[in-house]
C-alpha cells in the first residue's frame, strides 16, 4: 500500500508546485480525486480506509509543498548581487567539481567586506575558478574578491531554465575568478567537525585523480574519472554525445546502476565466502545468522564507501538510500518487497526535499527501478529463477542462459520504454539504440571496468603509488568501451532527435503503459492500451512539423546570452536561421538552445543559414547546427579568420559539402510569394569582395579595417524581411558607420 500512498503524495507535491500559477487547478484535482475514489469504493474495488489514505496523502503533499516553500526565506546574500566587487569570506561545503583548467565550488558565505566594513551574512555562492593554482576541499575557509551575480540562464520556450535549477540547489548568487592567485585558502575548519571526514574523502579522490592522469590519456581518462570518482569534467563533448546517442550515457554518472552492480558483486562474493567456510564454522554461524544476512550487512560497507568516494552527489545519495533500504529488507527476510522498498526510499527523499521531483536524476532513477521491479514481478510469476534449474547438463545450461537473457532483456527493455518520455522531454531524443547497446556496454562497464577500476583505486590509496596498477590494461579496456560506443553511435538514425512531449501526453502514455502491462484487465482493454502506447511512441518518433498554411509568418528571436540567433519560418514552409550564438568552454549555444528549439518545432531542414559575420558570439554555435541538421545553403560576408571557432565552422561546411555564398547589398536570399528576405549590407566592392568595399568607405586599408572590431561589425550581413504588411530588420552588429549608410 505504501507505493500508491507515495504516488499520491508525489501528485500532491506536483499539484502544490503549480499553486501560484493555477490556483483553481488544486480544487479541480481534489474534486476529481474525491469522485474517482468514491466511484471505486462504490463498485467495491477499493476499501474506504484505502481510499481515505490515498486522498489524505494527496492533500498532505499539497500542504507539505506549500509549507516547505512558505518556510523558505530569501537570502541576504542575494540582495548584494549586481553591486561592486567585494571581499567574500566563506567555507567550501560541497565536493569541488574539477575539470581541465577549471574548478567549480559551492561556498557557504559568512562575511562580506573586510576590516571595519565587514558584515556577517549568510548564503550560498557558486564559484567558478578558471586556471586555479590551489586545490580546494570541503571544509576549507577561503577568501576572495569578486562581483556577485544572481543565478541566470537563457529564457526560451520549453528550454532548460538554468537559473531555476541553481535556485533549487540552494544557490543564492554566482561568481567567477580567472587566473592564479585570485583566492586565499585560510585553512581548514577549526576544531573537530564533520568536515574532517569529508576532507579525507576529497584527498582520496584527488590522489586517485592524480594517479589516473599519470596513467591514462584521451577519452579513457574522462571515462575512468566519471566511472570511479564521479568527476565528468574531463569528458569531451564528442564522448558524451556518443554515449547519449546510444542510450548508455547513464554509465558516465555514478548512480543506481553502478551502486547496484557493486552491491551485487559484493553480496555474491560475501555470501559465497560464507558458504565456503569450514563446516564447523558455518554451523556455528548458522545458529545465529544466515550467510544471506551476513552478505546483506557486509555489502552496506563497500556500497556506502563507493557512494562517498563519488563525492556524495544528490543523485548518488538517493540511489544509496534505496539500496541500503533494500539490503535492510534482505536482512529482515523481506527481499521480495522491492516495490515497498522503492516507495519508502522515494517517500524519505521527498519528505527531506519535496523539490527533488523536479530533478531529472530523481525521475530517471526511480522510473527505471520501478519499471524493473514491475517487470521482475511479472516475469517471475510461475517461473523458476535461473539458479533453481537443477543439473549441469548442456540442455539445462542452455535453459539457464535463456532464462537469464529473458530477465535481462526484460529489464533493459522495460527501462528503455519507461524512460522514453523523460529522455524525449529533457534531451529531445529517443535512445532506441539503448535496447541493444546496453546489452554490451553495461556488462563491460559494470562487471569489468568498474570492479577493476575500483580495485586499482583502492591499491593507490593503500600503497600511495602515483600511477594506476595495470595502467595499460585500463587504457586498452576503456578505449575498447569508447570504440564500441562510438561505432554504435555512427549507425544511421542512432541519434534520433524529437520534439519534447507535453506533460499531459506523458501522463497519458504512462497511464496506457500501466494498462497494457501492469493492469490485469480485459483483453480488449489491454489491446487498446497497447495500441495507444504504440501510437504515442510512433508520434513522438515522427515529431511532425506543423504544416505551413500559406498565410502564417513566424519569427523567433532566441535567447543565447551574448550574441544572436533568429529563426524565420515562412508561410510556404521554408526556414532560415540567422546566427547561432556563441560556443564556450563548456557550453555550445547551437547544441543547448538552437537545436532543441528547432526539434521542438519539428524542423529538421534549414533552407538557409546566415552567419552574419565571423565573431564567436554570432557563428560559434553554427558548426554544431551544420553537422546536426540538413542545410540547403550557407551565407556569409566573405571574411575569413584563423581563430579556432571559425576553423571549426569551415570544417563543418566542408564535411557537409557546402560552399559559402557571399551575401551583398541588393541580393534576395529568399523570394517567395509576398515574402522577400533582402540583403542591405555589406556593399560589394570593385574587386568583388565585401571587405574591400567597406574598408574603402572608411578610408582605410582592407586588412586594417577587417582586423578591427568595428570593421567586422560593419561588415555584418544585415537583412530585411518583408512579408505583406510586416517588415523585420535583422541588424546583427552593424554600428553607426553601416547604419548611417
Amino acid at each position: 500500500m505504501l507505493l500508491p500512498i507515495t504516488v499520491a503524495f508525489l501528485a500532491g507535491l506536483v499539484a502544490g508546485s503549480f499553486l501560484p500559477y493555477v490556483p483553481l487547478s488544486i480544487l479541480l484535482i481534489l474534486t476529481v480525486t474525491a469522485f474517482a475514489v468514491t466511484a471505486l469504493e462504490g463498485r467495491g474495488q477499493m476499501t474506504t480506509h484505502y481510499g481515505l489514505a490515498l486522498f489524505c496523502s494527496l492533500v498532505a503533499g499539497i500542504l507539505y509543498w506549500t509549507a516547505f516553500i512558505g518556510m523558505s526565506v530569501g537570502s541576504q546574500l542575494a540582495e548584494l548581487a549586481g553591486t561592486d566587487p567585494g571581499k567574500v569570506t566563506g567555507m567550501v561545503v560541497e565536493p569541488v567539481r574539477a575539470a581541465p583548467r577549471r574548478a567549480v565550488a559551492v561556498v557557504a558565505v559568512s562575511q562580506i567586506g573586510e576590516a571595519a566594513a565587514a558584515q556577517p551574512i549568510e548564503g550560498r555562492l557558486r564559484l567558478t575558478w578558471r586556471d586555479p593554482d590551489a586545490s580546494l576541499k570541503q571544509g576549507d575557509l577561503v577568501t576572495f574578491t569578486a562581483r556577485l551575480h544572481p543565478p541566470s540562464g537563457t529564457v526560451n520556450p520549453g528550454g532548460f531554465d538554468y537559473a531555476a535549477y541553481l535556485r533549487r540547489q540552494g544557490i543564492d548568487v554566482v561568481a567567477s575568478l580567472s587566473g592564479p592567485g585570485q583566492m586565499t585558502v585560510l585553512g581548514a575548519a577549526p576544531g573537530f567537525s564533520r568536515w574532517g571526514f569529508w576532507r579525507g574523502i576529497d584527498e582520496w579522490r584527488e590522489q586517485i585523480r592524480r594517479a589516473a592522469e599519470a596513467s591514462l590519456h584521451g577519452p579513457a581518462l574522462g571515462i575512468y574519472l566519471s566511472l570511479i570518482v564521479g568527476q565528468p569534467g574531463d569528458l569531451a563533448a564528442e564522448v558524451r554525445d556518443a554515449f547519449m546517442s546510444t542510450g548508455t550515457v547513464h554509465i558516465l554518472s555514478i548512480s543506481g546502476s553502478h551502486l547496484g552492480l557493486i552491491a551485487l558483486l559484493s553480496f555474491t562474493f560475501i555470501r559465497g565466502l560464507c558458504r565456503h567456510l569450514p563446516s564447523t564454522w558455518l554451523q556455528a554461524l548458522s545458529r545465529r545468522v544466515t550467510p544471506t544476512r551476513v552478505a546483506a550487512l557486509g555489502t552496506m560497507v563497500p556500497v556506502t564507501w563507493y557512494a562517498l568516494l563519488a563525492g556524495g552527489e544528490v543523485a548518488t545519495i538517493r540511489s544509496l538510500v534505496m539500496i541500503l533500504l533494500f539490503l535492510l529488507a534482505v536482512w529482515l527476510g523481506r527481499e521480495g518487497q522491492l516495490l515497498f522498498t522503492l516507495a519508502a526510499a522515494a517517500l524519505l527523499i521527498l519528505v527531506h526535499d519535496p523539490r527533488a521531483w523536479f530533478d531529472i536524476s530523481f525521475q530517471l532513477s526511480y522510473g527505471s527501478v520501478l519499471a524493473i521491479a514491475l517487470v521482475l514481478r511479472r516475469l517471475n510469476q510461475g517461473d523458476e529463477s535461473p539458479r533453481d534449474l537443477p543439473g549441469d547438463r548442456p540442455d539445462v545450461i542452455v535453459e539457464r542462459i535463456w532464462v537469464w537473457l529473458r530477465l535481462y532483456g526484460g529489464m533493459t527493455g522495460s527501462v528503455t520504454l519507461a524512460t522514453v518520455p523523460l529522455v524525449a522531454y529533457h534531451f529531445n531524443q529517443i535512445a532506441w539504440l539503448g535496447l541493444v547497446a546496453n546489452l554490451v556496454v553495461v556488462p563491460l562497464a559494470g562487471l569489468v571496468l568498474v570492479p577493476l577500476g575500483l580495485g586499482a583505486a583502492v591499491w593507490v590509496l593503500l600503497t600511495g603509488v602515483g600511477t594506476l596498477p595495470m595502467g595499460p590494461v585500463h587504457q586498452v579496456l576503456l578505449d575498447l568501451l569508447f570504440t564500441v560506443v562510438q561505432q554504435l553511435a555512427q549507425l544511421p538514425g542512432a541519434a534520433w532527435h524529437v520534439a519534447s512531449p507535453s506533460v499531459f501526453a506523458m501522463a497519458g502514455f504512462y497511464a496506457l503503459l500501466y494498462g497494457a502491462f501492469g493492469f490485469d484487465g480485459r483483453p480488449v482493454f489491454t489491446w487498446i492500451c497497447v495500441l495507444g502506447t504504440v501510437f504515442f511512441l510512433c508520434w513522438w518518433s515522427w515529431s511532425p512539423r506543423v504544416a505551413a498554411d500559406g498565410d502564417t509568418l513566424r519569427v523567433t528571436f532566441l535567447d543565447v546570452g551574448q550574441g544572436d540567433a533568429s529563426v524565420i519560418e515562412l508561410p510556404d514552409g521554408q526556414t532560415v536561421l540567422i546566427d547561432g550564438g556563441a560556443v564556450y568552454e563548456t557550453l555550445d549555444m547551437g547544441r543547448a538552445v538552437v537545436g532543441p528549439y528547432l526539434w521542438d518545432r519539428g524542423i529538421r531542414r534549414l533552407d538557409h543559414v546566415i552567419g552574419t559575420h565571423p565573431q564567436l558570439d554570432h557563428v560559434g554555435g553554427l558548426a554544431w547546427v551544420l553537422r546536426s541538421f540538413e542545410v540547403g545553403r550557407y551565407w556569409g560576408n566573405g571574411v575569413e579568420r584563423s581563430e579556432p571557432f571559425y576553423q571549426r565552422l569551415s570544417e563543418a561546411l566542408r564535411d557537409r559539402g557546402l560552399t559559402p555564398s557571399v551575401a551583398a547589398e541588393g541580393q534576395a536570399i529568399v523570394a517567395s510569394g509576398v515574402c522577400r528576405l533582402l540583403v542591405l549590407n555589406p556593399l560589394l566592392g570593385t574587386d568583388g569582395s565585401t571587405k574591400d568595399a567597406v574598408a574603402l568607405s572608411a578610408g582605410r586599408g582592407a586588412d586594417e579595417h577587417v582586423t578591427h572590431g568595428a570593421g567586422l561589425n560593419n561588415l555584418s550581413v544585415v537583412t530585411r524581411l518583408d512579408c505583406g504588411p510586416h517588415s523585420v530588420l535583422f541588424a546583427a552588429d552593424a554600428e553607426v558607420e553601416a547604419l548611417t549608410r
